[in-house]
């Protein structure tokens, strides 16, 4: 244990004795026993309320609360204790007493850690994890496993009976959202089920479920068994030229990977010129050891009388945001595979194989941390030795640290911080709340580090008193006595207890996991242009937040030290610009209906990772704050999330707009007023967010249009006298935003008579006349009569409405 766990954890243990044993005995000594030496009559109990106060009657107040609040933190104490005591997962809630409970709960769990953490039994009790699954066609959907609604159902019983869980109920929701029922009806309300109506189960509940995790007479959980079965059908070895041996699931990641860097390259490919004519040129050539694995890939297959998956199956899984459950270790001498699960896992592998085997799982799960899915951290010099240098090479969930201590702490301040999430969100384990919101990032976290005393010490804890549930493992290459040991021969034949003694282990070499990951970094954007005209170089975005979302105008997204706007998808961007214009956050309910209101069920799930995904992509981030995803903040309940943008790393214009706005109707004297309203006027650009055609922007776009010539109006009228030719182009931009408003021509001829520029007076209100015919209306009698006196009038100074 390292000092500062050491003294933490004794911090804790003086805080909980003190505030237990020492607040009431102090208290005794000061203020004597809570409970009455007799019990007061009537007589004295209104004396003493209808006379006056020597302050005996606050003392005593005080004094009740102090004992209360007291009873109240030992009460949350003892609940947590017992818990723990008892091995139960989810500590009951006392009523009222969240915050109370919750510091409880921080200070035993920390007081637990110093007491001692439990030995770990490498193998006491086997945990299944579901099925990893080579990347083939998908089951037909009569094949599914399906439950009959039986009368007096709830999706909550049904996830209770089904599932194994009640508050797993959003799983089925999300699965059968929309689906057609028996005589005409639609499943659109998770409320609403009818006797016979046939729901879809999850794959995962097709799947053997895990055994219940065992714990000791502390309450931690003891190491589970770090191995899963896999069924033979679903995984398999492949072997290789070289001699590697890797899963079939492996190889299927590897052509995944393949398929979506060729459809990159393909999406950003410009053109040539005309000058340069048009050759047939065949696409670049994989790596040797990539060809040799799609090869491989394509002759399991066919060996089952399947077909090689098209680049449009494999790219659709590519981006998928499921949290990967395991990762294929080694096959039997069936040749079918095993895999281990990857939450809880707490594995050493020694041996002159290990480093091989290592390879294999580490870039089998780099192959699923795509839109951050999954992160594995490791040490760089421990990744050199794996895979070489991997200085140019970006590969996404690939977390290298500069040192070990870097990325222990990374380690231990994830645990941490999902410890809190868990216990603050009222929830089981990171399963829950993925299931509550699957589109927030919880990425499950693998550390890779060779063992060592100071190692041991930081990293036992983690993994023996919550690693499972809160979605992290760790995998060591040497000698580690607190969790199962895999010795991999020279042959990669596996040594260890268990259902893994006598297989082989997958394994690759250096040079074709260095190949793999190349595979999986996307490629280099286009170095040219189809018609190389001369353009200034665009000035990079350089403020303060990492992102400028600007929505006056077009909509573009700027990234910071980045020259060239950002680009998102449809869908992307119309969910940033929807939360941007509510910035204390929308429901869930409600995003989904703007962004899909013909389409029961739709979830945004698989947008919102996508969109947090592509900003972090663009921006580097590293998200400080595990309790927050980036970007895009949710804040879930067991019912429902709410979202809104974080505005520590976004701006957005509109946002800015609306603080000039206020200042300047703030403001205590006229020079402060026109700055804030030269603020608000720089930012006047148009409609918002132009060009993006969607239903829900039709009720906020002309209310900002309208405000900006608004602003440009009363800025113009501000400042007439001192600057009139700004003026004059203030109320030229107000009126090119909004055309219909025929005061804005009134107040542009009057300042351009003043301006002694009757020819400009004439054209404008031309102007006017012509946008009312092209709308087929006449222009008023009033405003003719207005545009007559105006032009007539020879006076000093421009009329004001």
């Amino acid at each position: 244990m390292t000092v500062y766990r050491l003294v933490r954890s004794v911090a804790a243990i003086a805080v909980l004795i003190a505030a237990v044993a020492g607040f009431p005995i102090l208290l005794y000594s000061l203020a004597g026993s809570p409970l009455p030496d007799h019990l007061p009559g009537l007589g004295q109990i209104t004396d003493t309320l209808a006379g006056r106060d020597d302050g005996t009657a606050f003392l005593a107040v005080l004094e009740l609360l102090a004992w209360g609040t007291w009873a109240c933190f030992t009460a949350s104490v003892a609940v947590e204790i017992g818990a723990r005591a008892r091995g139960l997962r989810l500590t009951p809630r006392l009523p009222g007493l969240g915050g109370m409970q919750r510091l409880a709960a921080y200070l035993v769990t920390s007081a637990f850690l110093a007491i001692g953490s439990p030995v770990t039994a490498p193998a006491s009790a086997a945990t299944t994890a579901p099925p990893v699954t080579a990347m083939a066609p998908a089951h037909p959907l009569d094949a599914e496993e399906t439950y009959r609604v039986r009368s007096g159902d709830t999706l909550w019983k049904i996830a209770d009976e089904k599932l194994g869980n009640p508050r797993r109920w959003p799983r089925l929701w999300k699965l059968n959202a929309g689906s057609a029922q028996p005589r005409g009806a639609h499943f659109a309300d998770p409320d609403h089920i009818r006797p016979g109506w046939r729901l879809r189960l999850p794959e995962r509940n097709r799947a053997v479920q895990a055994a219940p995790v065992p714990r000791t007479s502390d309450g931690f959980e003891r190491a589970p068994r770090v191995y899963a079965e896999v069924a033979s059908q679903e995984d398999s070895g492949v072997e290789l030229p070289s001699g590697s041996l890797i899963a079939l699931s492996y190889v299927a990641g590897i052509s995944t990977a393949y398929a979506l860097q060729r459809h990159l390259r393909r999406r950003h490919r410009v053109p040539p010129a005309a000058s340069e004519g048009v050759t047939i040129t065949l696409d670049p050539e994989p790596e040797p050891a990539v060809r040799n694995a799609r090869r491989a890939h394509r002759r399991a297959l066919a060996e089952r009388g399947q077909t090689m998956p098209s680049d449009s199956e494999l790219i659709q899984q590519g981006y998928s945001i499921d949290v990967p459950s395991g990762i294929a270790i080694a096959r039997r001498p069936d040749n079918s595979a095993i895999s281990i699960a990857l939450a809880g896992l707490n594995l050493a592998l020694t041996g002159p194989g290990g480093h091989d085997t290592a390879r294999h799982l580490i870039t089998g799960l780099l192959q699923q941390a795509s839109n951050l899915r999954a992160e594995v951290l490791l040490p760089r010099s421990l990744a050199d030795s794996l895979f070489g240098p991997l200085i140019a090479i970006k590969v996404p969930g690939l977390l290298v640290t500069e040192s070990a201590e870097q990325a222990i702490a990374k380690f231990e301040e994830t645990y941490l911080g999902r410890s809190r999430m868990l216990l603050e969100r009222e929830a089981t384990d990171i399963d829950e709340l993925r299931e509550r919101d699957p589109g927030e990032p919880l990425p499950g976290l693998l550390l890779v580090i060779e063992p060592s005393p100071g190692v041991d010490e930081r990293i036992k804890g983690p993994l023996t008193s919550g690693a499972r549930r809160t979605g992290i493992g760790a995998l060591l290459l040497g000698v580690w006595p607190n969790g199962t040991t895999c010795h991999i021969a020279d042959d990669h034949q596996i040594s260890t207890t268990g259902p893994l003694t006598g297989t082989q282990a997958f394994h690759i070499t250096k040079e074709e996991a260095a190949a793999y990951l190349r595979t999986l970094s996307p490629p280099p954007p286009p170095t040219t242009t189809a018609v190389p005209l001369p353009q200034p170089e665009p000035a990079a975005y350089a403020g303060p937040h990492l992102v400028r979302l600007t929505l006056i105008g077009p909509p573009t997204v700027s990234v910071r030290d980045r020259p060239n706007p950002l680009e998102l998808t449809w869908i992307q961007l119309n969910t940033l610009a929807y939360l941007a214009l509510y910035p204390t956050g929308v429901t869930r309910d409600q995003l989904a209906t703007a962004l899909w209101p013909d389409e029961t069920g739709k979830d945004i799930h698989n947008t919102l990772r996508h969109l947090r995904n592509a900003l972090v992509t663009a921006t580097g981030h590293v998200n400080q704050d595990l309790r927050r995803a980036p970007f895009i903040n949710a804040s879930t309940t067991k019912n429902t999330a709410v979202y809104r943008i974080d505005t520590g790393l976004i701006s957005v214009d509109v946002w800015d707009y609306q603080a000039a706005l206020a200042e300047a109707k703030a403001a205590p004297d006229l020079e402060t007023r026109i700055a804030a309203l030269t603020k608000a006027t720089d930012l006047c650009h148009g409609q918002l967010a132009q060009g993006l055609e969607t239903e829900w922007i039709d009720d906020h776009r002309y209310p900002l249009t309208r405000s900006q010539a608004d602003t440009l109006c009363q800025y113009a009228e501000l400042i007439t006298d001192r600057a009139p030719e700004q003026a004059l182009e203030a109320l030229e931009r107000a009126r090119t935003l909004d055309p219909d408003t025929e005061d804005v021509y009134l107040r542009i001829i009057a300042l351009q008579v003043h301006l002694n520029r009757r020819d400009d007076a004439h054209r404008t209100a031309q102007l006017l006349r012509r946008h009312n015919h092209n709308l087929g209306i006449p222009t008023g009698t009033r405003t003719e009569n207005h545009i007559g006196r105006l032009l007539r009038n020879d006076h000093n100074g421009p009329a004001h409405h």
